[in-house]
């Protein structure tokens, strides 16, 4: 009698799925779900949630502090080196530290910075050219021009400024989570320097202001109310030009809108001031040197000739310690 041959059964899976789950639109919905995890996670790659990891590992070198300066041409302005800018001055100060990156742009208002500035600024930010650890935001003299003035095109409604300041913010904060903010009021306006300019416009526009004192004056507060409803600090400049005696107030303005250079020099001590006192940590992550001053270089690697040294090259290995954030 011939056995019959046994035949090899497959084994059975530990688990099966039920044959619904095994559908076409249920492996289409799986697919979708999957496509929509790698698109998260390439979103929150873009907006620097892997900052810190990529650091960690070294993918990503270390960059230096930045402090970025949002705002109109009072930030723009403040990089002029003729006026002994405040910009100049934060950038003299942290020259061995850390990086300023002026974004001031002159005319602007909050309405034109949220659309043509703030893309800009985020695709830096994004994109890992910097990021900034402190943020000043000054923005309002522009928006503060009188709706029947000579430049009626620059005014934005007070509400509407006070909700752009607010959305110029939240996006900063969405972008870079740990940095601080400082708002800056727009400062005093010189009433009578601005009528005298006036008296040179053309046409319709000859005799007619731009700006008054007291317009500047209440979106000035609006930035104030607007920095305590976000928790932030902020530089009152306008109380603080305003509270001074008329003809020294003015003289802190060169053409009754933009900054002299006592006037400069006035709004750099100001925002040290308010930076010091709020941000401490900051501060020292600011003045904190990437390379140490020479003068510790004199006694700790200084040049030793030798026999050898033909008085060009020395035969001394150099050291390949690095000295990258050394305190002087």
């Amino acid at each position: 009698m011939i056995p019959t041959p046994i035949k090899a059964t497959k084994p059975s899976p530990l688990f099966t799925l039920p044959e619904s789950f095994r559908h076409p639109s249920i492996i289409n919905v799986k697919r979708t779900l999957l496509a929509c995890f790698a698109l998260a996670a390439y979103i929150a790659w873009s907006l620097g949630a892997w900052e810190a990891f990529l650091i960690g590992t070294g993918l990503r070198p270390k960059l230096r502090p930045t402090v970025l300066l949002a705002g109109d041409s009072l930030t723009e302005k403040g990089t002029n080196p003729k006026s002994n800018g405040w910009v100049t001055l934060l950038q003299n100060d942290y020259t061995r530290s850390a990086n300023v990156v002026p974004r001031g742009l002159s005319g602007y208002n909050t309405r034109w910075y949220l659309k043509y500035a703030m893309p800009v600024i985020r695709e830096e930010i994004v994109s890992g050219s910097y990021t900034p650890v402190l943020i000043t935001l000054w923005l309002g003299a522009n928006d503060a021009a009188l709706p029947n003035g000579s430049n009626s095109e620059q005014h934005v409604p007070i509400e509407t400024y006070r909700q752009n300041l607010i959305t110029i913010v939240r996006e900063f904060q969405t972008l870079a989570p740990d940095s601080k903010i400082i708002l800056i009021t727009p400062p005093h306006v010189d009433d009578m320097a601005r009528h005298r300019r006036a008296r040179n416009n053309e046409g319709d526009k000859k005799g007619v202001i731009d700006r008054t004192n007291e317009m500047a004056g209440k979106y000035a507060q609006v930035c104030v109310e607007t920095a305590h409803k976000l928790g932030l600090p902020v530089v009152n400049l306008y109380s603080y030009f305003n509270d001074m005696p008329k003809w020294r107030r003015n003289n802190m303005l060169g053409d009754g809108l933009h900054l002299s250079t006592r006037g400069n020099r006035l709004m750099y001590d100001q925002l040290m001031d308010k930076i010091k006192s709020e941000f401490p940590d900051v501060v020292h992550k600011l003045e904190r040197w990437q390379a140490p001053n020479f003068n510790r270089l004199v006694k700790s690697d200084p040049w030793i000739p030798d026999n050898t040294d033909d008085g060009i090259n020395s035969t001394r290995t150099l050291r390949s310690t690095s000295y990258l954030n050394v305190i002087s």
